[in-house]
């Protein structure tokens, strides 16, 4: 006895092409989730990273760093590149011979040791305090 051709077990050509197809697509959406998920952990790492060396250099700025208008740059130990760039602000100035307080806006890029197209900036402002020369 033989089978009938509508009888016969199995997939046809056009069953598993479409089966392949499918299982290409998701294939393809589990790598692509993948792919940004491992980006934004370097880039939370690259964050995290950067907020630390970043408020640790403008904490030591005016304190065992001099505190002058202009701009500089350089990288950490971590590899992390940054410029800093200082303009002074605003002063508020007193009587002749008496304390003057000078402020600086600060500003702090930092960037991946690698380049990329995210980085980080700081911004603050610190007062100092200054004695002026006392008028003849």
């Amino acid at each position: 006895m033989r089978l009938r051709l509508d009888q016969r077990r199995g997939f046809t050509l056009i069953e598993a092409l479409v089966a392949f197809a499918i299982m290409t697509l998701a294939l393809g959406q589990l790598l692509r989730a993948l792919s940004v998920g491992a980006e934004n952990q370097r880039r939370a790492d690259f964050l995290s990273r950067a907020s630390l060396d970043g408020t640790s250099h403008l904490a030591e700025i005016g304190v065992s760093l001099p505190l002058a208008p202009g701009g500089s740059s350089g990288s950490y130990i971590d590899g992390l590149r940054w410029r800093l760039h200082t303009v002074e602000d605003r002063s508020a100035i007193g009587p002749a011979g008496r304390i003057t307080l000078v402020g600086y806006r600060l500003r702090l890029d930092i960037l991946p040791q690698t380049g990329g197209a995210f980085g980080l900036t700081l911004i603050t402002e610190k007062l100092v305090a200054r004695q002026q020369e006392p008028f003849p």
